[in-house]
């Protein structure tokens, strides 16, 4: 009796990233796309790993058929070690260009270093991403409309639609909320979970929103 072997297919390796969407929360329309590294974010941000990281992801999101920008979300524990010359190389090196990727950095790593990182990605032409702290510890004026282009922050599930009037609420989000308009910054929420939650959102002075409520929207 003749064996005939069969190749046993290997299961293939994961992605290197996830990629989430952003959508206007007014026309549901997508706004851009963020990319969270997975693994080890020390291995991650090596820098030919990190090149073909953002090639691999630039790639995949044309592929979507997506034109819009993409924003690198830089992990918070090693954000204080990095340098923009290696973040800003690496995604030359990915074929990035200034007008469709920027970088996501977090602001309470920003308090405890200074933002340092920050304004040299800026000085080489890159747009930055606040990721807000709950307690919103920067203040937002001249300096934060020249160094930032959006801030993400965490919505609040059931928001206060008043939020973005001088009389509305005076939490330290609504006073986020506020600045970052008076700067002119996007302001998106890290998580919508439905519309009905848009909607709120939308009126009390949001401009964007991931999570299920924007991956939803786009299949």
């Amino acid at each position: 009796m003749n064996v005939i072997p069969f190749r046993i297919r290997s299961t293939p390796e994961p992605l290197a990233f996830a990629i989430g969407t952003r959508v206007d929360l007014r026309i549901g329309a997508l706004g851009g796309g963020v990319v969270r590294p997975r693994g080890s974010p020390g291995e991650a941000f090596a820098f030919s790993n990190l090149a073909r990281l953002m090639r691999g992801a630039r790639m995949a999101w044309l592929e979507r058929g997506a034109r819009s920008p993409l924003t690198l979300a830089v992990p918070e524990e090693i954000q204080g070690s990095l340098e923009a010359e290696l973040l800003s190389e690496a995604a030359l090196e990915a074929g990035c260009t200034r007008r469709s990727f920027s970088f996501q950095l977090n602001e309470r790593q920003m308090v405890a270093a200074g933002p340092g990182l920050a304004e040299a990605l800026r000085a080489r032409g890159w747009s930055i991403v606040l990721r807000g702290d709950p307690d919103c510890p920067l203040p937002f004026g001249a300096r934060a409309r020249a160094l930032y282009s959006e801030v993400v922050v965490d919505a609040p599930t059931s928001p206060d639609p008043f939020l973005a009037l001088e009389s509305g609420d005076r939490s330290p989000l609504g006073r986020r909320l506020l600045a970052a308009k008076a700067a002119g910054l996007i302001v998106t929420a890290e998580c919508v979970a439905t519309a009905s939650q848009a909607r709120m959102l939308a009126i009390a002075g949001f401009d964007r929103g991931g999570g299920p409520f924007a991956e939803a929207g786009l299949r």
